[in-house]
């Protein structure tokens, strides 16, 4: 194999010239191939003095042991004078991974950034650590594929102990891409070692893939990479795909409500579940028996699992309601492994545990708040409005808001619950201060006695707003906060801002908001396009019909979910993680209006 220009360097060491000689070698041969053996760097390096040796040592081993601050103190205390160039090498490296154990990336930045003045005097072993600190560094910044790129390089020359854990970062860090980027950037790679890391993670990543195409994709990719790493050793939950097709459940039950009224959401989950089967049938992939329960014709949940089991089922998807779910949670046990399509509110613990037959996937508006405060705070945000309707609905999303946020860090200046009215226009003014700053005027005019210029101010002490809201409401408060001087305050909302129809005359008013949705309605599929073309449309219905394609898929790979607690599945709802009580969760695809319409974004958004 070989690496493309952009990858002939360290990402970090931003100055080859000041590379040693030796090390130049060594990249020379990670570049030419997918391995190699590291050798003895034969530049001058100054040793670090005894009695410094010691006392960067005693550190060293405070950030093993997960003590950033004592180790930051400690070092802030050693006077760098009396050391060597390489021990103030040493010295600003374990600065940097006290500062990134810390959460200050800024920091730890300039510290890897003053490390590099010191490169002549390091040994193979500081270069080593500063590049996978550098792509430590980076992924918490989220550059995900920058970081990718620079464990890739730094994989051909590190030592074979430290390998594996690094090509599982690496992977990791691929996992955060969409597959149309991973796909993209391969191109630009093709016959790269990191190319083909790329063009397996976009196998991983296309959620609208089966598990048989996902296997097939897989081993074409080994035949044609043989010496990868990763063809010898599949990342993540690939390695278990073989043993996830044989194992799959030979009969299904399907339990919603399709009569009563609760019978249309049923039905569209149903249709869409069916979609993805019938997909799967049509390309002459082995798929399961499928047996259709109305849950509303019974009397209890226990009848619905008499049927399923009557039936042969060996595994139940559904019920639909709350408070069903919330029966199933209170049980010892389940007669049949159960995904249920929606949450119950208790958490299992050692004493009470939730039966270990029951997996939850609904879809969370709770999952979206958490997603948009980890979006705003990488965008560099830290104060917000919170704009959310009255009600339990939107308490309850604030709620899992709120706690994100302040645990990232950040602040809340101030939260309005708006009612629905007509006129959101008293709420914004006082929520942004704009009747504040109208009133000092007035004060200011009646003491000058006299004209005064003015022009009112919204408040500036916040830089974004979260927003709860539906398609009618988002409609009319957008442009009022234009109004009231705030064009300029970036508005990040729940999908709920979406009616998932593009409707670009009714949406131009939500232009610029970002938001998080569904893959489903925001990129073409084939499930998707069979919904399509069966219900001529799928309206505000679009992403029940999403949840029911991913929970056909999900029968057959939740056990994938459970095996692997760091890996995730991408389906039609979004990327699917499974959590200790055995609930999914769902991360997103992010996007933003413009002209209208959902548009994608650029990939630094």
């Amino acid at each position: 194999m070989r690496d493309t220009a952009p990858e002939k360097r360290l990402l970090i060491i931003r100055r080859w010239a000041m590379l040693p000689a030796a090390l130049l070698a060594i990249a020379a041969t990670g570049i030419s191939g997918c391995s190699s053996t590291p050798v003895d760097n034969t530049a001058s390096l100054a040793e670090i003095r005894p009695e410094n040796s010691a006392q960067l040592q005693a550190v060293r081993q405070m950030i093993d042991a997960g003590e950033f601050g004592n180790a930051r103190v400690q070092l802030q205390q050693l006077d760098m004078t009396d050391f060597s160039p390489t021990g103030r090498a040493e010295w600003h490296l374990l600065t940097s991974e006290s500062f990134l154990g810390l959460g200050d990336t800024e920091t730890a930045g300039r510290q890897l950034t003053a490390y590099e003045h010191y490169l002549d005097y390091t040994s193979d072993e500081q270069q080593y650590r500063a590049a996978l600190l550098g792509a430590r560094i980076m992924e918490a910044q989220g550059q995900f594929f920058e970081a990718a790129r620079e464990r890739d390089f730094v994989s051909a020359v590190i030592s074979d102990d430290l390998k594996q854990a690094n090509y599982n970062r690496l992977w990791l860090d691929l996992m955060q891409m969409p597959a149309e980027t991973l796909l993209s950037q391969a191109e630009t790679a093709s016959a790269t070692r990191f190319g083909a890391w790329l063009t397996l993670a976009a196998i991983s990543r296309r959620h609208d893939l089966t598990i048989d195409e996902q296997l097939a994709g897989v081993k074409d990719w080994q035949l044609l990479h043989p010496g990868h790493p990763a063809s010898e050793n599949l990342p993540g939950a690939l390695a278990m795909l073989e043993d996830i097709a044989a194992s799959r459940p030979e009969r299904v039950a399907l339990l919603l409500p399709l009569t009563g009224p609760l019978a249309r959401t049923g039905e569209a989950i149903r249709d869409g579940f069916m979609a993805a089967y019938y997909t799967s049938l049509q390309k002459g992939f082995p798929v399961p028996a499928i047996t259709i329960i109305d849950q509303s014709q019974n009397e209890s949940i226990d009848q619905g699992y008499a049927e399923a089991i009557q039936a042969g089922s060996q595994w139940l998807v559904g019920p639909l309601t709350k408070n069903d779910v919330q029966t199933l949670e209170e049980r010892a046990s389940l007669p049949l492994p159960t995904l249920a399509l929606n949450y119950g509110s208790r958490d299992g613990s050692a004493y009470a545990p939730l039966p270990a037959e029951l997996f939850e996937f609904g879809l969370s508006a709770e999952d979206e708040a958490v997603q948009i405060a980890d979006q705003a705070w990488k965008d560099g945000h830290r104060r917000a409005l919170v704009m959310i309707p009255e009600g339990s609905w939107g308490a309850r999303i604030y709620q899992a808001f709120e706690e994100h946020w302040l645990e990232l860090g950040g602040e809340i200046e101030e939260v309005r619950q708006y009612p629905k009215v007509k006129d959101y226009n008293p709420d914004i003014s006082a929520l942004l201060n704009v009747d504040s700053s109208k009133n000092r005027y007035k004060t200011v005019r009646s003491l000058m006695r006299e004209p005064v210029e003015f022009e009112p101010r919204r408040r500036q002490d916040a830089d974004w707003m979260f927003l709860v809201a539906l398609p009618e409401q988002a409609r009319q408060i957008k442009p009022t906060l234009a109004f009231n001087f705030a064009r300029d305050l970036p508005v990040y909302a729940t999908s709920h801002v979406f009616s998932g129809e593009i409707n670009t005359r009714a949406d131009r008013d939500l232009n610029g908001i970002y938001f998080c949705d569904a893959p489903w309605l925001l990129r073409p599929s084939e499930v998707k396009l069979a919904v399509d073309d069966a219900t001529g449309g799928q309206g505000g219905f679009a992403r029940l019909y999403a949840l029911g394609a991913d929970a056909f898929r999900l029968v057959a790979r939740v056990k994938q979910l459970q095996a692997f607690p760091d890996s995730s599945i991408y389906g039609s709802t979004g990327a699917l993680t499974l959590d200790e009580q055995r609930r999914i969760h769902r991360h997103t695809d992010c996007t933003r209006f413009s002209g209208g319409a959902p548009v994608q974004l650029a990939k630094d958004e």
